[in-house]
């Protein structure tokens, strides 16, 4: 989700917001790295966007005791650029 906020506003839909919660209901305590990704998603400018959902990403992964692995970030960002490739054509 983060590697498609470089290229466009992702859609916020039922599924991530379902996923944050459940996420913060398997770790209970400060909503604010929960609330800040799914606000950051919407954002106009899209360096910020993909940092701010980076960076609160990282800050989720820490509190569930996560590493995140460059590999599958490398993964997901080249996954994201397909599909901007692919929705570039269309256009």
């Amino acid at each position: 989700m983060t590697q498609d906020c470089r290229f466009c506003i992702p859609e916020r839909t039922y599924a991530v917001r379902f996923a944050l919660a459940y996420l913060y209901a398997l770790r209970p305590g400060d909503p604010a790295p929960y609330i800040e990704f799914w606000r950051a998603m919407a954002g106009e400018n899209k360096l910020f966007r993909f940092q701010f959902t980076n960076r609160t990403l990282d800050t989720i992964y820490r509190l569930h005791g996560i590493v995140r692995e460059d590999p599958i970030a490398r993964d997901f960002f080249e996954a994201a650029q397909a599909r901007d490739e692919r929705r570039r054509e269309g256009a």
